[in-house]
């Protein structure tokens, strides 16, 4: 299901992008204020496009980032409603690990940024709470540190 809102907003995304560029390529009034008044070379059509899809596109992609993590905490909350939020809150602790993904972004700069929510809104939202405490020691011989508690991963 997730898939294919995801596929149906790209669909959307693009059709807007070939709509606004045929809009720039077809405008010939927009070609004379720039001086090209008997020709319509297409790379300047192009070039004025790119330049007026920059802050479009930004809009769009925090839009759609937006609307992608909202499908990640219905996900999330469809699988706690199963009565599998533990599993859950496991995978994405191991997952966060062994993709060494941050733990702590500015939840304005993660929601422009990133179009899945940090682990530890997903965490929040599950209502997890660890089962061990995540302790850490130094080992003598290296002096760098361990992590203990992480057996229930």
């Amino acid at each position: 299901m997730q898939i294919e809102r995801n596929t149906d907003c790209l669909k959307i995304n693009l059709f807007y992008i070939f709509t606004l560029f045929s809009v720039f390529v077809n405008n010939r009034s927009l070609y004379a204020d720039f001086g090209f008044t008997k020709q319509h070379p297409i790379i300047i059509g192009f070039l004025l496009f790119s330049d007026i899809l920059g802050p479009m596109d930004t809009v769009i992609k925090l839009l759609m980032n937006i609307l992608s993590r909202r499908y990640e905490f219905q996900a999330d909350a469809f699988a706690q409603n199963l009565g599998f939020s533990g599993e859950l809150a496991r995978s994405l602790i191991k997952l966060q690990i062994q993709n060494l993904s941050t733990m702590d972004a500015d939840w304005a700069f993660a929601t422009y940024h990133f179009s899945h929510p940090i682990l530890s809104e997903r965490l929040k939202a599950l209502n997890w709470q660890p089962t061990k405490k995540v302790e850490t020691k130094a080992d003598e011989k290296t002096d760098v540190a361990i992590t203990t508690g992480r057996d229930e991963l």
